[in-house]
């Protein structure tokens, strides 16, 4: 079969999906590079032996999916790809316009747009969210709980959305605003929930890179059930189902369970989250083949997404 030839847009979170093209070379052909002109994304283009376009009227017609890891500055190339018929992963977050955007302008010439979310990809999340859902067929949730930073809410709202189905009705206000940590309580989907939100570089504050060691936590995710809580400690795991113990069937069954136990490394982490990049890049190839949508990439899911992400940074930004 014919390789699928891959633009990736960006030089900086762009690598990753560098390296998760390179983990499937006889599927994959990185045919570009598309960057500013940048130091770093020329030398990256010459060791990858691919040619740099700084825009995207300089592309030649044989590129099949494009990896856009260029943040708000790079929303207008995009809509440009999706209009060259490329279809398009993009890497989150992007506010409701954007999104409204791309969704319309991918339907209007047969492309796919996908976002990713990232962290749903991860072992652990991933763990998270199939339990969620079959718990969730003996009963539906019964509160939601996230502490989170400003980097990884638009993923924590991506994997709650996977469990609950919707983020509509919203509601949400500010209940508490000590720094580090900015409390919000209210409902999504109509199911109440509570975050605790870690925002950098407010009122003299430096802004926090990714990953830096001054974040508290990356993501810690608790749902409850009628029969049990089931909770993700952080996007490295692990994941545990403490059980109702006055529904437990049995006296004998375990009062707690690992669902998700396995030891990692930093180095392990960041090889699942190159292998998430890789799955998400697969799974945009085969929705252009086989013309079908998943659900967590459907106009509905990612602009609701993205709108409650909105809504939440908005509020948090205006209170500090």
């Amino acid at each position: 079969m014919k390789r699928v030839r891959v633009l990736v847009c960006g030089t900086n979170y762009g690598l990753m999906y560098l390296g998760a093209i390179r983990l499937a070379p006889r599927m994959f052909e990185l045919a570009g590079i598309l960057a500013r002109g940048s130091t770093r994304s020329r030398k990256v283009a010459e060791e990858s032996g691919v040619p740099l376009h700084q825009r995207v009227e300089s592309l030649e017609g044989n590129i099949d999916i494009a990896c856009a890891a260029m943040g708000t500055s790079g929303e207008e190339a995009v809509l440009c790809l999706l209009e060259k018929g490329i279809h398009v992963l993009c890497e989150h977050p992007h506010k409701p316009d954007f999104i409204d955007r791309a969704t319309r302008t991918a339907a209007h010439y047969g492309t796919c747009f996908h976002v990713n979310g990232h962290f749903a990809g991860l072992k652990a999340a991933s763990a998270f969210i199939q339990h969620a859902n079959l718990a969730r067929r003996l009963g539906a949730p019964l509160f939601l709980d996230a502490m989170v930073t400003d980097r990884s809410l638009y993923g924590a709202l991506d994997i709650l959305r996977r469990v609950t189905n919707t983020l509509e009705p919203y509601e949400l206000s500010i209940r508490d605003h000590s720094l580090p940590l900015v409390t919000i309580k209210g409902a999504v989907g109509g199911v109440p929930i509570t975050f605790h939100i870690q925002r950098s570089g407010t009122k003299g504050h430096t802004v926090l890179t990714d990953g830096d060691p001054r974040y508290i936590v990356d993501l810690r995710l608790a749902v409850g059930f009628p029969q049990g809580v089931l909770t993700m400690l952080s996007i490295a795991g692990p994941v545990i189902w403490n059980s109702n113990i006055y529904r437990s069937p049995t006296m004998s069954r375990p009062v707690w369970t690992r669902i998700y136990n396995k030891s990692v490394t930093s180095l392990d982490l960041y090889g699942q989250r190159v292998r998430a990049n890789l799955l998400a890049v697969r799974c945009l190839v085969k929705s252009a083949r086989e013309h079908v949508i998943p659900d967590e990439q459907t106009r509905g899911h990612i602009m609701d997404v993205s709108l409650s992400w909105d809504r939440i940074t908005t509020l948090v930004c205006d209170v500090l």
